[in-house]
């Protein structure tokens, strides 16, 4: 996912349900009420259209996946799915017993095989077909087709992952059982974290305007613990206790949003205790928040990361490309590593509040994260004999070494303006290797400018840069993060422009391998090939860095259980262990009738479409995740937002 841009939407206030209370609670309500704050409005309560983190996490509240993680990032029961077996090509899930919707209905196989049938035979023509070779043909996010629609129908990581499955069939077997047959072998089905949406809604909304219509939207009925009641645009969002719910009952009554302007009114109002939970402070606020006697503030492993991304383009482009051969010699890239002091770049860019960055899969992502097999160290020595050894010397001893061409090197390192940590980053990062006699010219540019000027010419540009700097943001899933290398996202997603066949066929393996752990071990090798390659050089893992206040509530458990955080993750944990402070756990007050559903919701515009969002500064994190039925990939989205923590699941 890159930077959140999505928040198009002009300020409105949407009422979802006719006789929706106020925005404020009573002090009896409050007691039961836990009050959330971030700077991301939700995009859209459409799990068809909602592309960003918040709304994620407000997916994750209303609808369960099929399959679920447990507290590390393992798949786990903890969705609609209790047991899952494969006999060859064919997935078989057993669904839980006795669930029922939101609205009081049954909640079954049928609305399981109705989902993924909705997916699999709506899919653009354009883009269904046998498994390909190279599997990952998505569109350029914001791409549209001659006739103006969105070049792809649905924008959610549970499209990317169901193709690249090769979802054959989906069979009911009977009510809580249904058959699932892929092309080939693959776990890929395991990690479609679609959200599984009553048929009795659903099945009458046509799939072309679900996904592309922003004011499409049903009544929201969901399986999941809360479920939305109004949502006042810029504002505020209420969510009530879902009685129906299948699992651990909360002690909470409800779950409040509040939207801030920026990260200083957001530290402001947790101190004030306007809010219990915050979501994405700033870098500067962690000390002094962290210092007041109610408030704890939690630095997470984010599944997102900080990087450099050399223009490894070989083909010469006329009036672009690369201005120095260097950037695509793999000793080159090397020689910089062992330059960079990544502690101090940490330091210059976000006060320390990040993890030094290796391999393109993120420590958020526990089950497929691996450290390289042989690490680069900061090391301007070692940089420089490597410098030396591979032919980039200073012959005129002018201060700044010589590609093999003979030209001097004047590497153009690019960022966006979006967030001032890439600025800053940049500056660090230019600082170091002119210690090591290489030139570099920081450049910023808008988001949207730096976009155009990476593009290649297969999609109409001249990729006229040297290296850039920017951010992406993944899910629990590895798929998307492990495709920015791959060759078919050139033009696309892959900032290096890096083509490598091993590469590829090691993707293509991953995504085919018939069980986890095979799965583990081909990622294991391509991180290792990635890294000693070095077409991208990860700076830092963007920490997730939150708050919580400790007067009104206790038991914050956190997801993944170490280095975690408690909201804003996968799953739902953290809000249905919360206990009042101080005191033991009580029942809640039995409920008469269901929750409130939701109205259709009208909208005066739709944000772009877009398979995966940069982040802005990586607040957009697991976007992708939790509505990912609709919840762009990566997300995940591949919930898919596709998230640049500067671009933005």
């Amino acid at each position: 996912m890159r930077s959140a841009r999505r928040l198009l939407l002009p300020f409105v206030v949407i009422v979802l349900s006719a006789g929706a209370g106020p925005a404020h609670t009573t002090a009896a309500d409050d007691d039961r009420t836990l009050r959330v704050g971030t700077i991301e409005d939700f995009d859209s309560i459409n799990p068809n259209l909602a592309f960003i983190g918040s709304s994620a996490e407000a997916s994750n509240l209303q609808y369960d996946t099929l399959v679920g993680l447990g507290p590390d990032g393992d798949y786990a029961d903890t969705g609609f799915a209790t047991d899952w077996t494969r006999q060859g090509s064919t997935w078989t899930f057993t669904t839980r017993d006795g669930m029922r919707w939101s609205d009081g209905e049954a909640a079954d196989a049928n609305d399981v095989a109705f989902t993924f049938r909705y997916l699999m035979t709506s899919l653009d023509p354009a883009y269904v077909g046998p498994w390909a070779p190279q599997g990952n043909d998505l569109p350029r996010p914001g791409a549209t087709r001659p006739d103006g629609r969105p070049d792809h129908p649905l924008s959610l990581y549970g499209d990317v992952l169901v193709r690249a499955a090769g979802l054959k069939s989906v069979q009911l077997v009977d009510a809580h059982t249904v058959a699932m047959t892929t092309a080939r072998p693959t776990t890929l089905l395991l990690g479609a974290f679609v959200p599984i949406l009553p048929e009795h809604i659903w099945a009458t909304v046509p799939f072309a305007t679900a996904a592309t219509d922003f004011q499409a939207a049903p009544p929201v009925v969901g399986t999941g613990p809360f479920q939305i009641l109004d949502w006042q645009h810029g504002t505020s969002a209420r969510f009530v206790r879902n009685p129906d719910y299948w699992g651990q009952r909360p002690f909470l009554d409800e779950v409040r949003y509040r939207f801030y302007p920026d990260r200083t009114a957001l530290a402001a109002a947790l101190e004030r205790g306007d809010i219990d939970y915050a979501r994405g402070i700033a870098p500067a606020d962690v000390d002094d928040l962290d210092s007041e006697a109610d408030i704890v503030t939690v630095e997470g492993s984010a599944t997102g990361f900080t990087h450099l991304a050399y223009n490894t383009y070989a083909t010469p482009i006329d009036g672009g490309g690369p201005s120095t051969s260097a950037v695509r010699d793999p000793r080159f890239r090397d020689a910089l590593g062992y330059a960079l002091d990544r502690d101090a770049i940490i330091d210059a860019a976000v006060d320390g509040h990040a993890t030094p960055g290796t391999t393109l899969i993120p420590p958020g992502v526990p089950a497929f994260h691996v450290e390289p097999s042989t690490p680069r160290r900061y090391d301007t020595e070692e940089a420089t004999r490597r410098l030396d050894a591979a032919g980039y010397v200073d012959a005129d001893e002018d201060g700044t070494r010589e590609d093999r061409d003979g030209k001097p090197i004047h590497l153009r390192l690019v960022y966006p303006t979006s967030d001032p940590k890439y600025a800053a980053a940049a500056v660090a990062v230019a600082d170091d290797w002119e210690r090591v006699g290489i030139e570099v010219i920081p450049t910023g540019l808008e988001p949207d400018t730096l976009e155009e000027l990476m593009y290649v010419p297969e999609v109409g540009g001249t990729a006229d840069y040297d290296v850039e700097l920017w951010s992406w943001s993944g899910s629990p899933d590895p798929d998307f993060l492990l495709s920015v290398l791959t060759t078919g996202q050139i033009g696309k997603d892959n900032d290096s422009n890096y083509s490598n066949p091993a590469y590829d066929h090691l993707f293509q393996a991953q995504r085919a391998a018939a069980s986890v752990d095979e799965r583990r071990d081909i990622v294991r090798r391509m991180l290792d090939l990635a890294y000693d390659q070095a077409p991208i050089d990860i700076l830092f893992y963007d920490d997730e860095l939150h708050a919580h206040r400790t007067d009104r509530f206790e038991s914050w458990t956190t997801t993944p259980a170490k280095d975690g955080v408690s909201l804003f993750t996968t799953g739902v944990r953290g809000y249905l262990d919360l206990v009042p402070a101080g005191t033991n756990p009580t029942p809640s007050p039995a409920v008469a009738e269901p929750a409130p559903t939701l109205s259709p919701v009208p909208s005066p515009s739709a944000p772009p479409a877009g398979p995966f969002l940069r982040t802005g500064g990586g607040d957009a994190t697991l976007a992708l995740l939790g509505g990912l039925l609709g919840i762009l990939a990566l997300i995940l989205v591949l919930i898919g937002v596709r998230s640049r923590g500067g671009r933005a699941a």
